[in-house]
Parts: C-alpha cells; sequence; structure tokens
C-alpha cells in the first residue's frame, strides 16, 4: 500500500498526533523544569545576597568593635606602663574618676561585655570632672603614700605619679650615705573635682605641711599648681611619647656607633694594604741599590769538533777543488 492509502485509513495520523502529544509534553516538563529550576536559582541568588549583606553588615561591626578595642587597648597600656613605674600610687577603685578598675577590667575579659551608652557618658562625666594639679617639688624621701595621706583631707585624691630622681644620683648617695630611701623630685595629683584641685592649689601653695611638730616634713613647703584643661591620659600620653623617643635616640646612637665601627675598621684594612705596599716598594728600592747580581746555574759546554779525515780522501778531495 501507497502512502496515501495508509493516510486514508488514518494510521499515520494517529502516529503523527502521538507524536505532537509527546513533543507538547516534553515541553512542557522543560518549561516546568526550567520554571522551578528558576525559582529555585532566585531564591538562592535572595538567599545568597541576604547572607551576604548580613556578613557585610556583621564584617563592618566587628570592624568598628576591633577599633575601639585597639584604642581601649592603647589607653591601657599607656596606664599599665605608667602604673609600672616607680612612683606611682593609685586607689583600688577609680569608677569615679572615670577609669575602669582592674576587677572590672577582669570581669570585662570574662564576660566581653560592652559598656551601655548610660555607663560610657557616666564614665566620661567623671573623667571630664577630675582635675589635675602638679608638685614642682617633692620634700625629700616624701613617698607617694604619705602625699596621699596628706592631701585626702582637702579633697577625694585619685591617682598620684611621683618622678623619681637621677639614678646616678641615687647610687651616689647610697654609697656615701648608706640610705636606701627612695627620693623624688616632682610629680602630679589627680583630684575627683576639677574645682575642688583649684582651691586646694590656691590654698596650700606656699603654706608649710604642718602636723605635727615631731614630723620630719612639718616645716616643708608645698609647691603645688593646678593644671587647667589637663587631664591624666595627657601625662600618661606624655610619658609615652617621651619613652619612645628615648628608645628612638638610643636606636640612632647604637647606629651611629655602628656605622663609625664600620668606618674605622674599612679604614684600619685600608691602612694595612697601603703599608705592605709601601713596604714591598721599599725593599725593591733598597736592592736596586745594592746592585746585587743573581747567579744562575749554567750547563757544560759541548764540543763541536770534526771526526779526522783518512790522508787518502783528503789527496781525492784535494785534487778535485784544487786551484789551477
Amino acid at each position: 500500500m501507497s502512502n496515501k492509502d495508509q493516510d486514508l485509513f488514518g494510521f499515520n495520523n494517529d502516529s503523527e498526533q502521538e507524536d505532537n502529544v509527546s513533543l507538547d509534553e516534553q515541553e512542557e516538563e522543560d518549561t516546568r523544569f526550567s520554571r522551578s529550576k528558576l525559582q529555585k536559582t532566585s531564591l538562592d541568588s535572595d538567599a545568597s545576597s541576604d547572607e551576604d549583606d548580613d556578613e557585610e553588615d556583621n564584617g563592618e561591626e566587628e570592624e568598628n568593635n576591633e577599633e575601639e578595642e585597639e584604642e581601649k587597648g592603647d589607653e591601657d597600656n599607656e596606664e599599665n606602663e605608667l602604673s609600672d613605674m616607680d612612683g606611682y600610687d593609685a586607689p583600688t577603685d577609680l569608677a569615679d574618676f572615670g577609669v575602669v578598675s582592674k576587677s572590672d577590667k577582669g570581669r570585662e575579659k570574662k564576660r566581653i561585655k560592652a559598656l551601655t551608652p548610660e555607663e560610657l557618658e557616666k564614665f566620661e562625666k567623671a573623667r571630664k570632672k577630675t582635675g589635675v594639679c602638679y608638685l614642682s617639688r617633692i620634700p625629700l624621701f616624701m613617698a607617694p603614700s604619705r602625699v596621699r595621706e596628706l592631701l585626702k583631707r582637702h579633697g577625694d585624691v585619685g591617682r598620684i605619679y611621683l618622678v623619681p630622681e637621677d639614678q646616678k644620683i641615687t647610687t651616689r648617695r647610697k654609697k656615701y650615705t648608706k640610705n636606701n630611701r627612695r627620693n623624688y623630685v616632682e610629680g602630679w595629683v589627680e583630684f575627683k573635682d576639677k574645682k575642688r584641685a583649684k582651691a586646694v592649689a590656691e590654698h596650700l601653695n606656699m603654706r608649710e605641711i604642718g602636723g605635727k611638730r615631731s614630723s620630719r616634713y612639718y616645716a616643708e613647703m608645698w609647691n603645688i599648681k593646678y593644671l587647667p584643661k589637663f587631664k591624666w591620659h595627657h601625662l600618661t600620653e606624655q610619658m609615652a611619647h617621651e619613652k619612645q623617643a628615648r628608645q628612638q635616640r638610643l636606636r640612632n646612637e647604637i647606629a651611629q656607633a655602628n656605622r663609625e665601627n664600620k668606618t674605622y675598621m674599612q679604614n684600619v684594612e685600608k691602612a694595612k694594604m697601603l703599608e705592605n705596599m709601601k713596604e714591598k716598594k721599599r725593599k725593591r728600592n733598597v736592592e736596586e741599590e745594592e746592585g746585587i747580581k743573581r747567579t744562575f746555574e749554567q750547563r757544560n759546554k759541548v764540543s763541536r769538533s770534526a771526526a779526522p779525515v783518512d790522508e787518502s780522501v783528503k789527496g781525492l778531495l784535494g785534487s778535485i777543488f784544487s786551484k789551477k
């Protein structure tokens, strides 16, 4: 049968319809798959974008926290450097002076808890309210604890720092007087209230310390001055700056000494080389002036005499080469 006959009976139409149905189903399946895939990809992209935004926000918060921790760490390091020095004295609780005490620091390290805005504002107010007085002269062998005892009757005293005298002077005094007590030359005292600090400085300046007549410091004079717009962190920054300057100056001196030593060694080597050259030249000139003759080993003389010739040969040769 031909193709036309098959078409008349409808054999090929059914197959074509089946093929069309199968193709339509495949297209629908493909479209459904693609739509679901697109939906999944869109959801994944949204979720990833949200996660990226959250990560960026968390990263910014962490960076800000790290910066705040670094600033606090720098202040704590400066304070620790000053507290480790001789002549420093401070009460155990410095919360009223705008400073986190050591116990609070330990608890914060364990809990890792930041200050609330109210607490931070409280500390800032307390810090701004403090005042610092400068002692231009400290009575002989007066310790920081004694200074606190004398000044706390006039107001709430916070941190005290007294500058020790030069180590050379201390060593000389210990050598000749056998006195091992520490002497201080100047100092700074922090008061809780700057108004009280100013009043204390005006009241005590150029007055006797007083107290019991049997006291060593009875007739000593106060030399105290209030420092306006000066806080304790200014002192710690200045001390840290001076320490860095000393270290830098020491490094520069060491580098300069190394350069000088290196240059000196190079000059020494160069001088040795020139001296050797001069010595060789001097020896050569001396030899030329003395006229020293050098002797060389000679070989034995070789004899070159000819062997004797027979008389017959002489006669024959003579007849040939004789002159006519």
